[in-house]
């Protein structure tokens, strides 16, 4: 199963790959690396953000194209099976591939469209196993934080000690203790 913050991330990638490479030969308004960032319904744009997004897509440049087709991958998260689910990627893809090809400056989000093909059965199994790798993530963030901390640890073995104590239940169980 691939998670789905791993699609957008590789999308966001590439659409900043692109801004830079666009904005070697224009300018761009202001705010905009961080506007691309967020959605349009994410209340936590700021006005200028919200400006910059709006002049952004008014210009119709290759960001603004990059930036909607990675907008667009909404539409497929938001599908309520896996059939529909397959069948809105089999459809972006198409739809965005013919626009990609118009742009060389879009070959970044192209390399990306090519990386949701390829993981696509992966994708779809989201919708069927309703698995993540959140949980996973969590605990490896846990983990390097210990890791970070262990500039004192002897030896391994100390480490892998604060690695259990960090992923098991016992603070929870101490806390349940207590209640009772």
């Amino acid at each position: 199963t691939v998670d789905w913050f791993h699609i957008v991330q590789t999308f966001t990638k590439r659409l900043d790959e692109v801004r830079k490479k666009e904005r070697r030969e224009q300018e761009h308004p202001k705010s905009l690396r961080w506007a691309l960032l967020k959605s349009l319904e994410n209340e936590n744009l700021t006005p200028k953000q919200l400006a910059a997004l709006q002049e952004l897509v008014a210009d119709q440049s290759a960001t603004s194209d990059a930036w909607v087709i990675k907008e667009k991958l909404r539409w497929i998260q938001k599908a309520p099976t896996p059939r529909a689910a397959r069948w809105r990627i089999t459809n972006y893809l198409k739809v965005m591939k013919a626009a990609v090809s118009e742009k060389p400056l879009l070959k970044p989000m192209g390399k990306a469209l090519a990386t949701l093909e390829r993981h696509a059965d992966a994708v779809v199994r989201r919708w069927i196993s309703g698995l993540t790798n959140a949980r996973l993530e969590g605990m490896n963030g846990l983990f390097q934080a210990a890791r970070s901390r262990a500039r004192g640890y002897r030896n391994e073995a100390n480490f892998i000690a604060m690695i259990y104590l960090i992923g098991s239940p016992v603070g929870r169980l101490f806390d349940q203790a207590k209640s009772t």
